[in-house]
């Protein structure tokens, strides 16, 4: 009897803990402002959150033409390579240049972590969110609100490093060694974690249920070989528009650069987040693997600060902050060319679709300030789930049978 005691009591911690995280029912005014937005569901919704470099430019490109996906938002995040000044109007001006100058909502500085938050909350559907740069972002909008933990379906993030432990010489810091930015040292990490390493790892901890990375050590297998780059447009046929093709053309010169220097980074996570939802085998990336990653925060690492490394089961068996994610270890430069310029070619822009009075993000304003009144912003430190009522009468109706019995 006593153990089954402990049984019902259990049962009801895993019930009220459940009920207390990451999640809160929507009120009946919200649920009244998600119905009025009345948002299509047909294709996969998705977040792009960007520091607005030209290679996240290509990416957005390229995910505009994807008819799978309905590209809620575009947000924008400073602290990458470009400054905050710069971020919302790089791409409002890009938008504009391919066609869709108000087919998709843009938000930067705070108005970015609102867009986040509140596309997350009323949605009908969980959304993806495609990381292009750091994740400043995301990691603020989850600290003031992580109900919306629970909306997000798969997070795609360009860039970060998943080294394995052993593979390091020695796991002693070198003092003598200071660690900044850019440094030789800091150099085989990847800039998209270590520009904010404290909010890579609180996001990675924070619940989301799946991460997918492009590694930069796979983007790097993917140079921007202009010779193959032309010889494959020769090959399929393909003419871009001249302002596209200059774009995507000149990124060496854009960043002041040697052509070796460069790589397709951030529009070959955008590829594999594609290839993911569409369970594609044919995609061009070739291997995936799934590791748990940790990565260094201690400012007095120093050469290892801002480092990813997996199998640190033998060396470190009991560390804490390790994350699941699914990584493409291996990629196929040709297959990869011949999609991206398939799919920015196709002009299709299906996302750029909606009239700008259907736009997510003014359908949420018109229906917000429709029901403003009653809506109360969302606080985690209640305890106001819909479920928690029913799973209590639950945990209560089983603990009378078992003393009727």
């Amino acid at each position: 009897m006593v153990n089954q005691n402990i049984l019902l009591t259990i049962v009801f911690l895993i019930i009220v803990n459940n009920c207390r995280v990451y999640s809160r029912a929507l009120t009946y005014a919200e649920q009244q402002i998600q119905l009025c937005i009345n948002q299509d569901s047909t294709r996969q919704p998705l977040i792009i959150d960007t520091d607005s470099d030209v290679d996240d430019l290509w990416a957005i490109h390229y995910v505009l033409n994807v008819p799978t996906i309905d590209v809620l938002a575009i947000t924008t995040v400073g602290d990458g390579y470009t400054k905050p000044l710069y971020s919302g109007s790089n791409v409002l001006t890009f938008l504009d240049l391919i066609g869709c100058s108000n087919g998709v909502g843009v938000g930067f500085g705070a108005t970015a972590i609102e867009l986040i938050k509140l596309t997350l909350k009323y949605s009908k559907v969980p959304v993806d969110i495609l990381v292009l740069g750091t994740m400043t972002n995301l990691a603020t909008a989850i600290s003031e609100d992580r109900s919306i933990v629970s909306k997000i379906g798969t997070l795609y993030f360009s860039g970060g490093q998943f080294k394995p432990l052993s593979n390091y010489s020695s796991l002693m810091p070198n003092l003598t060694i200071f660690n900044y930015l850019y440094d030789t040292e800091t150099l085989p990490g990847n800039p998209n974690a270590y520009l904010d390493i404290f909010a890579m790892q609180r996001v990675a901890t924070s619940g989301i249920k799946h991460i997918v990375a492009m590694p930069g050590s796979t983007q790097n297998t993917l140079p921007v070989n202009l010779t193959q780059l032309f010889e494959t447009l020769k090959r399929m046929n393909i003419t871009l528009k001249p302002f596209v093709l200059n774009f995507i053309s000149s990124l060496a010169k854009c960043q002041n650069a040697t052509e070796s220097d460069m790589k397709w980074w951030d529009n070959s996570a955008a590829q594999f987040m594609v290839q993911m939802q569409t369970n594609n085998s044919q995609g061009f990336c070739r291997q995936t693997k799934n590791v748990q990653s940790l990565y260094i925060m201690s400012a007095d690492a120093h050469q290892f600060y801002g480092q990813g490394v997996i199998d640190t089961d033998m060396l470190l068996p009991n560390a804490s902050g390790l994350v699941n994610y699914t990584i493409c270890t291996q990629a196929d430069s040709s297959i990869f060319l011949a999609e991206f310029l398939t799919k920015i070619n196709s002009e299709k822009l299906y996302s750029c679709q909606h009239q700008y009075s259907q736009r997510f993000d003014i359908r949420l304003q018109q229906c917000m300030l429709k029901y403003d009144s009653a809506v109360q912003p969302t606080n985690m430190a209640k305890t106001d789930h819909f479920l928690t009522p029913f799973f209590l009468s639950v945990y209560l109706f089983l603990y009378i049978i078992y003393f009727l019995v």
